[in-house]
Order: structure tokens, then C-alpha cells, then sequence
């Protein structure tokens, strides 16, 4: 068969949003170019990712049949420009495709909550403005910014201004609307409208509003779709109150909402709260790069075995103060008692394993976990591998971004990475 870079193109896109996932491409008639076949593009979810989901679950299920679709689409358009036949594509085009495909994921989730199918060029143009702030800086500040799209308003503006093209000509509208003090809504036919504060958030909302929450609880006021620079150059999105496509490093990837559902499961909780803070927590560390081991526990005396007892921030008030090394000193000068997702991912980042019970009471961080044997594999997964004994479940965050579910001593299944456990 003759090369087709947009095929190949859209299918690891796919596979860069939703690893684990596999792609099959489907060649049919096309009554707009008959000189050409259509392209048709099938989503399913590998063996190892349905295993971790039970089928009460329906966010990934969701996530595939809005890919196939958006792959479809975006195929389409793009094979039929008139281009040079080529074994790939360029790197804009590829960069295009992928920014083209989450633009029509986040379009399909915002028409399942307003009932209408917004404009594509909206969606789109606000991507390539925030990725064009990503790029700059205003009065010496790194810029942050937060957007709300939603259909919340009844009646006509006073004042016609476009999303993004007349904020764009406002060089401080970033400022005022940094996505952690004011996010801005616009409606759906891309009309900036109001903004919405922080407190009028706070005030209803149990989350820490930092790091993209403002643009969460917004999304889960008004049932909209959310965008929220942030600091570090990564672009969120946000449905339901939740992240769902991740924009870093010029790539695209799918939150791994399941996760948090299936640890939820896993721990016995009744709501999905320290689920939801490890879930991001780990998100959050794999993209730094940077490595982690985040474990939940049911009863912190399982771990007795093989955590020791200097790294027990649980019982830093039963130990001899006379005799404590430094490093466990520090544990009297940690304020984690109310243990929030920043604070467990500056903990985690520190080299050892972090712990928590399941009610979100931190047991131990920075803990270096008693192991066996790590001769075949590194330390960081022997240590995850051998803390999922004593545990209800574990995460271990690679360098590399990869996300592995430990459970009972062997890898359930790997996120945002290439491979399975």
C-alpha cells in the first residue's frame, strides 16, 4: 500500500493521548473524493488498560469513541490537501494534527453538556493563543491564564468582543484573568462576556484553588469547558470539575480519570477525594520529569515491615526526641495535617516512597522501603513492587512520565507510557 503520513500521523496522536490504546485504520469509499479513499479510523482499549477498569466506569469508554471520531474528521481534512506525497509529514503538520484532534475531543465534550455544537474555530483559536502565551512573558511576569466556555448567558452583550482575537490586542487581559484569581467566560459563540472571581468560587467549592482548581470549580458550576495555563507551560482542560487533555511539551494527553475511580475502588473509599489528590499528584510529578512512589494504606502498621520507623511521619511524637537522626526532626516541622496536591507533590518528589492512609492522613514520605531483591529491576520499581504487599494499592511515577499501578506485588498496568506492567 502507498505511504499515508496523515494516517500515520492521526494514529500516534491517538496513542499520545490515550496510551494503550490500538488504532485500526480503515480504508472506504469517499463520495466527496472519489479520486481517494476515506479514511475511517477504530479506538479500543488494550487488555492491560480494561483490566484496571470495571465497566461501571464510562470516562475511558467515552475518551476512545470521542478519539475515533475526532481522528476521523481530522484524517479527512487533511488528506485531502494537495501535497507532495511524502513517507511523513512535517513537523508543523504533525504539531496541527494532533492540536486539531484534542480541539475536536474537547468540542465533542462541551456539546454533551450545552447541547449544542460550538464553533470548531473557537476552540481551536483559543488553543493557539494559549500556546502562543505560553511563549511570552507580560510586564516580567510568567503568564498563567484561565478561560471558561460556556452557554450561561440568556441575553445579548452590550459589547461585542471576540475571544481570542480582541483579547489578544489587550496585552494585559492575561493578567487580570490568570486562571487563579479571575478566569474568563466566554459563551459559546466565542463572545468574551464576564469574568467569574475567585471568591465567588470559595466559597462554594472544597478544593484548594491553586494550580488550575478556579478553572475546575468553574467547570463544575457551570458546566462548561475550562482552559488553564499554567505557569510551567502546560495547557489543562477541564469538564465536570475535572482535567481531561493535557497539553505539554507539544503533546497531547488524556487525564487518566479512570485512575481515579479505579483506585478509588481499590482503597474501599466512599468518595473519590485522597484518590483524586494522589491521582493528580502523580499526573502532576510526571510531567516535571520526575520520579515517585505514592502508596495508600488501609492500616498504617502494615507497612511496619518494611518502612522504617525514622521515616514514619505518623509517629514522629511516640520516638526518643534525644535520640532522633536530623532528617526525623524534621517531620515535627512538616505542616501536613490537612495534606492538600501541592504539599503531597513536594513530598513525593523527594527521593522514597510517599504514604497515605486512605482516609488522606499522611504515614510516612521520603521513606526508603526495605526490598529483597532489585538485581532485575530498578530500585524505584522493586521498592513500588515490594510496598504493594503491605498496601491497597501504589503508583509509581518513572522519569520518563509513565504512570505504573501496583497491586499485591505485581504491575495491574502502565499510564501514559508505551508499556504495560
Amino acid at each position: 500500500m502507498a505511504p499515508d503520513p496523515v494516517a500515520d500521523a492521526v494514529a500516534e496522536t491517538v496513542v499520545d493521548v490515550l496510551p494503550g490504546t490500538s488504532v485500526d485504520l480503515r480504508y472506504e469509499p469517499d463520495d466527496d473524493a472519489p479520486q481517494q479513499r476515506r479514511l475511517a479510523v477504530d479506538v479500543s482499549l488494550s487488555t492491560h488498560l480494561t483490566s484496571l477498569v470495571d465497566e461501571g466506569v464510562t470516562s475511558l469508554k467515552d475518551m476512545v469513541d470521542a478519539l475515533a471520531q475526532a481522528a476521523t474528521r481530522v484524517a479527512a481534512r487533511y488528506r485531502r490537501l494537495d501535497a507532495p506525497p511524502a513517507r511523513r509529514l512535517e513537523a508543523p503538520l504533525r504539531r496541527a494534527i494532533r492540536d486539531d484532534i484534542a480541539a475536536d475531543v474537547l468540542g465533542q465534550y462541551l456539546s454533551a453538556r450545552t447541547g449544542e455544537r460550538p464553533p470548531q474555530q473557537l476552540i481551536g483559536d483559543t488553543i493557539d493563543y494559549l500556546v502562543e502565551l505560553s511563549g511570552t512573558r507580560v510586564e516580567s511576569h510568567d503568564l498563567t491564564h484561565g478561560v471558561l466556555v460556556a452557554d450561561v448567558f440568556d441575553d445579548e452583550p452590550r459589547l461585542e468582543f471576540r475571544y481570542p482575537d480582541d483579547i489578544r490586542e489587550a496585552k494585559r487581559a492575561p493578567l487580570l484573568f490568570d486562571g487563579q484569581r479571575s478566569v474568563l467566560v466566554v459563551d459559546t459563540h466565542g463572545r468574551a462576556r464576564t469574568e467569574l472571581q475567585r471568591h465567588q468560587i470559595e466559597k462554594r467549592s472544597r478544593d484548594s484553588l491553586d494550580s488550575g482548581a478556579l478553572v475546575a470549580g468553574a467547570t463544575r458550576e457551570h458546566d462548561g469547558l475550562g482552559f488553564f495555563l499554567r505557569a510551567d507551560r502546560t495547557l489543562w482542560t477541564y469538564v465536570g470539575g475535572h482535567p481531561l487533555l493535557v497539553r505539554r511539551a507539544e503533546h497531547w494527553t488524556a487525564f487518566p480519570l479512570s485512575l481515579t475511580a479505579s483506585v478509588t475502588r481499590m482503597i474501599g473509599a466512599r468518595d473519590d477525594a485522597v484518590a483524586q489528590t494522589v491521582v493528580r499528584a502523580a499526573f502532576a510529578i510526571s510531567a516535571q520529569p520526575r520520579g515517585a512512589i505514592l502508596a495508600i494504606v488501609d492500616d498504617p502498621d502494615r507497612v511496619d515491615a518494611v518502612v522504617p520507623a525514622k521515616d514514619r511521619y505518623d509517629r514522629r511524637g511516640e520516638l526518643d526526641r534525644a535520640a532522633m537522626r536530623p532528617e526525623t526532626r524534621l517531620h515535627h516541622l512538616i505542616a501536613a495535617d490537612d495534606l492538600d496536591e501541592r504539599t503531597l507533590v513536594r513530598l513525593a518528589e523527594l527521593d522514597g516512597a510517599t504514604v497515605l492512609d486512605r482516609d488522606g492522613n499522611l504515614v510516612a514520605y521520603g521513606a526508603i522501603v526495605t526490598t529483597s531483591d532489585s538485581e532485575h529491576e530498578g530500585a524505584r520499581t522493586a521498592a513500588a513492587r515490594t510496598l504493594s504487599d503491605h498496601a491497597l494499592v501504589v503508583l509509581k511515577v518513572s522519569v520518563d512520565g509513565d504512570i505504573t499501578v501496583f497491586k499485591q506485588g505485581r504491575a495491574v498496568t502502565t499510564l501514559l507510557g508505551r508499556t504495560a506492567g
